[in-house]
């Protein structure tokens, strides 16, 4: 009599877990939006359960990546930034959050608001939203430019491969799909992409996501070594 085994089934074996928290700060007619991200990485395994338990299903591995938003809140529009800034102080500080690295999107408000994060103890990544379509290092520490369209795309290429998924209790992910529907995209006269809102709606959500989701998939910084005639 055969052995039967049962039907095998996908499963995502974790490797390593980190947790990113992204912040879109609002102005006077935007609220200021949080988004924490955790950054799965692993192995996607096609094997049935006994040949993974068994050390057989190796070769029905593949690698994956998961970019699961585990917490996505805007806080009350009119909010002070030291008020702000200690809002996401205490989100740092809860576990399993506590460690996770911070993106601020500093572009509207300036850097004196960003330093208010830095006297608190935190040492936010600060980045300014640009036109164009490159993210580069800016002058200054942890700063960087970042093109809304790198923004943008690299969050729609990651919905569409399911690389971003929402926690089905988010208490506002029906705020988020309505931006995202309201997200246009227009092409210039001269062939260039642009991003934004309808006029009148907001964006704030899908920003903090989107920097968040860019900071964890952006590609790694050139490495530099010393060799007998220097750097390289």
């Amino acid at each position: 009599m055969e052995l039967m085994q049962a039907e095998s089934k996908p499963t995502f074996l974790r490797r390593s877990s980190s947790y990113v928290v992204g912040v879109d700060l609002g102005q006077s007619t935007d609220p200021t939006a949080i988004a924490v991200i955790e950054w799965q990485k692993g192995v996607i395994d096609l094997g049935s359960e006994f040949e993974r338990h068994t050390g057989l299903s190796g070769h029905l591995q593949k690698s994956a990546e998961f970019a699961d938003v585990r917490h996505l809140e805007r806080l009350p529009l009119g909010m002070s930034y030291p008020s702000v800034v200690q809002h996401v102080a205490n989100l740092l500080a809860r576990p399993p959050v506590a460690g996770a690295e911070l993106i601020i999107d500093e572009t509207g408000v300036g850097r004196a608001v960003g330093d208010i994060f830095v006297e608190a103890g935190m040492k936010p990544k600060r980045v300014t939203i640009t036109a164009g379509t490159e993210a580069t290092p800016a002058k200054g520490f942890h700063r960087f430019h970042v093109a809304k369209t790198v923004l943008i795309s690299n969050l729609d290429a990651m919905l569409h491969t399911g690389t971003v998924r929402f926690a089905a209790d988010l208490s506002e992910a029906g705020a988020m799909a309505e931006e995202l529907k309201d997200f246009r995209r227009k092409v210039s006269d001269a062939g260039r992409a642009s991003y934004a809102a309808r006029t009148g709606r907001h964006d704030d959500l899908v920003l903090a996501v989107a920097i968040g989701c860019w900071w964890v998939s952006r590609p790694p910084p050139p490495k530099v070594g010393w060799g007998t005639y220097g750097h390289f």
